[in-house]
């Protein structure tokens, strides 16, 4: 194969040199697609799966059922409450109870009055809507013993706080014979399948990814894509969020946990090398392509530019795939460039 005009070389060097020299290469994905490695992000509960226990009313916390960790059903006691306060709702309940009990017979009556002409239809419309207000009174009523964990007609103060979905107790936040005001959080009730993954990554790299990217976390082998990518930069970092969910191994993962994420950027021209691989030589960013094997084997470095940068590591346009690039020793490979010498 011909080389480029602009081609730098380096000598022949045999194996025994290499490895003097500490040159180490690295072969390039063949496929069509870069992945970009470290994305720090950490591991969430999805919107819509995740629920907080808390106090309904002021009491005292009694009983918690389920230990952290375990699994708990859509509608299972979680923990238990006594409020004072229970008690006055389950008076207003009763009140209401009776007095719509009351206001529906008066109207039955009134009914069957006016059909016998008895008394005038403004009475009777009268009582319709007396009943009806008694009424709307007692579903309020109810619906505030529900949603206290109270059970309607018990008389008890004892308030049973329910799991609304399926899950695992993610977390206890309070202890058996604390006094909680009301909205204190008791527990946190998550379902573990599957998990968002929040991420932080440079403008450079965000710009260069988009929802539906593969990515995986290559220390668990959890495998899943990227959901959504952030359409406004942190003003202070200058990051993007990226959100992605995880399908495929999400039983090894916590929430809360911290993780590394790769990326997969297909459709794109790139490649991913340590940003160590790169060296510059008269305004350009040079790689350094192995030509030849064994104990002939020479270095042509190739201008590539960098298309996005995280951390240690650099997408780079220029190398094509399945090419074999230097990736330790560079500086060396510098030094010995054919006419060149050390910058």
């Amino acid at each position: 194969m011909a080389l480029p005009a602009w081609a730098l070389e380096t000598a022949s060097l045999d194996q025994r040199q290499l490895h003097a020299l500490g040159i180490q290469t690295q072969t390039l994905p063949t496929a069509g697609s870069a992945r970009l490695p470290s994305l720090p992000g950490r591991v969430e509960i999805p919107a819509g799966r995740l629920q907080v226990l808390a106090a309904p009313l002021d009491g005292t916390l009694t009983e918690i059922l389920i230990a952290p960790g375990a699994s708990v059903k859509k509608g299972q006691v979680v923990a238990r409450l006594i409020s004072p306060q229970a008690l006055e709702l389950q008076r207003f309940h009763a009140e209401a109870s009776a007095r719509a009990a009351q206001t529906l017979a008066a109207h039955q009556r009134d009914e069957q009055l006016f059909k016998e002409g008895i008394i005038a239809k403004a009475r009777l419309e009268n009582s319709r809507a007396a009943a009806a207000e008694a009424a709307a009174q007692l579903a309020q009523s109810r619906q505030a013993l529900t949603l206290a964990g109270a059970r309607p007609g018990s008389g008890g103060a004892v308030l049973e706080l329910r799991a609304s979905l399926d899950g695992v107790l993610l977390e206890q936040l309070a202890q058996v014979g604390e006094r909680l005001p009301a909205a204190t959080p008791i527990a946190r009730i998550g379902r573990p399948a599957p998990l968002w993954i929040a991420l932080q990554a440079p403008a450079n790299v965000a710009a260069r990814v988009k929802a539906g990217d593969p990515v995986r976390l290559p220390l668990l082998g959890a495998t899943g894509k990227l959901l959504a990518v952030s359409h406004s930069v942190d003003a202070k970092s200058q990051s993007v969020s990226l959100r992605a969910e995880i399908d495929q191994g999400s039983a090894l993962l916590r929430p809360g946990q911290a993780v590394e994420v790769e990326i997969e950027v297909g459709g794109q021209p790139g490649q991913v090398l340590p940003s160590r691989a790169l060296a510059r030589h008269a305004g350009q960013l040079l790689a350094f392509v192995q030509q030849g094997e064994g104990d002939s084997v020479r270095f042509v470095a190739q201008p590539v530019k960098v298309l996005a940068q995280l951390g240690d590591t650099v997408l780079v346009d220029g190398l094509a795939p399945g090419t074999r690039v230097a990736v330790q020793g560079v500086s060396s490979l510098k030094a010995m460039l054919a006419g060149v010498g050390g910058e």
